[in-house]
């Protein structure tokens, strides 16, 4: 029996160009009147990444950033105690950067101790951020700096106020009861394909044994399409009262305006200037 394609189906081993390397899956946004009467030449999908994807490429690189800040933060305020000047030392570079740093710290144990510290966190930073990282060196990286880190934004992503995205949990497309293991659809990353598409899909003909030359080309432009064990299904929808939900997410996104907040190290400064009455 053939699978209903609507409004939540989902699409797997389709193509991202915001993610190139990972074989997502597509979320069928498109209403469902104009899916069953093909009113429409095109359908729209969100793209949608397995959550441990999505910790390892979204998460892992939002962590980073916020790391640099708070290092950065550090220096900044060092250098300001020191009367050097921020700006110059981090157009030098993190090499002529860490000469002039620990110059400065010669003569106060303390200072050589937090110099140490932020100069080894500026290096790591730099180091696992410089190239293509493996899976495994993201995960010990995480798991020995940024373990709470990760749990507050998790935290975050399930209670709906992680920016851009949104999650839908196993249980809203499949027998699972798990409210924690899911999809993370990327709500900013949309994108569209020809509506004769759909009945291709339903009937399973996406197989890569069935096509040759420029049809596996052509193929593999919209979905993973590469050796003999790729395919193309929709074989899941999300239920409602969840893909209302994602919709609702997905309008809310694109009307909220994004602005910068104060980093946890501005805070807790200006809390310290607070309280002492400075």
């Amino acid at each position: 029996m053939k699978v209903k394609f609507t409004q939540g189906t989902i699409i797997e081993n389709l193509r991202s160009k915001k993610y190139p390397n990972l074989r997502c899956k597509g979320v069928v946004i498109s209403a469902r009147c104009d899916l069953e009467q093909k009113k429409i030449p095109l359908f729209h999908c969100l793209i949608a990444l397995p959550i441990e994807d999505w910790i390892f490429e979204v998460l892992f690189k939002d962590i980073i950033g916020e790391k640099k800040k708070e290092v950065f933060g550090k220096i900044k305020q060092y250098a300001q105690k020191k009367d050097l000047d921020y700006e110059t030392l981090m157009e030098l570079g993190i090499d002529k950067s860490e000469q002039i740093l620990r110059k400065s710290a010669e003569e106060n144990k303390k200072d050589k101790v937090e110099v140490e510290k932020e100069i080894a966190s500026w290096k790591e930073l730099d180091m696992i951020n410089s190239s293509y990282v493996e899976k495994e060196e993201k995960r010990n990286y995480l798991h020995d700096n940024a373990k709470r880190l990760v749990e507050k934004k998790l935290q975050q992503l399930y209670n709906s106020i992680y920016p851009k995205f949104v999650f839908v949990p196993r249980k809203a497309y499949s027998d699972s009861d798990s409210s924690v293991d899911g999809l993370v659809i990327d709500l900013q990353d949309i994108v569209q394909m020809d509506i004769d598409i759909k009945e291709d899909i339903l009937e399973y003909k996406y197989d890569f044994s069935t096509y040759s030359g420029n049809y596996k080309k052509e193929i593999n432009k919209i979905f993973f399409f590469e050796d003999k064990d790729d395919f193309v299904i929709a074989d899941s929808i999300i239920k409602s009262p969840w893909i209302e939900y994602v919709l609702q997410q997905f309008a809310y996104s694109f009307i909220r305006i994004g602005v910068d907040n104060a980093n946890e190290y501005e805070a807790k400064e200006y809390c310290d200037n607070i309280l002492e009455g400075l």
